[in-house]
């Protein structure tokens, strides 16, 4: 189809300017609770984890197409000088983040020239303010930056993106806390005691096949990329946390290569291996004592 000869050579356009293929060899994985429900979930039904592997045709079809107005329409606005809500990336080395701001740069990781989010203005709102900059565009042409809803140097932009970039680490943290507790009651309900995993740094693993990162001790010293297996010896489903150790180092590390392309990919994912912080006041327990003993 012509639609799935444009998005290769779209692909392999932008991997010219990154300088090396894109690389998703880490599947999605989709969560199902077992059972009719007419309540909401208390943490006790039985779960089951699947696996969506990436890359199919259709996947790549929608992911080019998005990518390609993405990035035409931030080209257009800066064009004709009107801000939006853009993401960078000066470089792929590791360390280096994808950025917000409100000036047309590089994003290396996509391999365009810039990269805004406009194509899902029902799901981010970022997307939606981006999207009225892009009518105007549409309406007045080179006259856009007098009509257009934000003025180059809007202060309003800056304060869109701060707002966002807190309220979208907020749902992400939200997301990676309820599929870490589900997948610690699979490891439960299935009496799981092994795992293989793949070491990350300073101890953390993570683990082949299920969306979960975890220290074990006895990795501390192994290099990015070792494949190993840990045994597990306790989960804490309130704090969210693994307790396990290694078991076995079952081959060599990954090329260098290899390893600081995942390094990148693995920062996320690392933040999100520590457990839950609980404040508990003992004090909030003194009126219903209280109560009971009058």
């Amino acid at each position: 189809a012509f639609t799935w000869r444009l998005a290769k050579q779209l692909k392999a356009q932008r991997e010219v300017v990154r300088g090396k293929p894109e690389n998703f060899n880490r599947p999605d994985y989709n969560f199902r609770l077992a059972g009719e429900r007419s309540e909401a979930p208390n943490g006790s039904e039985s779960v089951e984890i699947g696996v969506r592997s990436r890359g199919s045709s259709l996947d790549l079809i929608v992911a080019e197409a998005m990518i390609l107005a993405n990035s035409a329409w931030g080209g257009w606005l800066a064009e004709l000088g009107l801000p939006g809500i853009y993401r960078s990336q000066a470089s792929l080395a590791p360390g280096i983040k994808v950025r917000m701001g409100t000036k047309a740069l590089p994003h290396a990781g996509m391999g365009v020239a810039q990269y805004t989010w406009a194509t899902s203005p029902l799901r981010r709102y970022v997307d939606l303010v981006n999207q009225w900059q892009i009518i105007a565009c549409a309406r007045h042409g080179r006259t856009a930056a007098l009509a257009a809803p934000f003025k180059p140097k809007d202060a309003q932009l800056f304060s869109i993106i701060s707002g966002f970039e807190s309220a979208y680490a907020a749902y992400n943290g939200f997301q990676n806390a309820i599929e870490r507790f589900w997948t610690l009651r699979w490891l439960a309900q299935n009496s799981i005691t092994e795992l293989t995993a793949t070491v990350m740094k300073e101890g953390l693993v993570r683990a082949d096949d299920l969306p979960l990162v975890f220290k074990a001790l006895g990795c501390e010293s192994l290099p990015r990329g070792s494949h190993v297996k840990v045994r597990i010896t306790g989960l804490d489903e309130m704090t969210l946390d693994v307790h396990a150790s290694l078991s076995e180092r079952m081959d060599e590390p990954v090329a260098a290569e290899e390893a600081g392309e995942a390094e990148a990919e693995d920062e996320d994912l690392e933040a999100a291996a520590a457990p839950i912080a609980l404040a508990i006041d003992v004090n909030d327990a003194e009126p219903a004592d209280a109560t009971a003993q009058s």
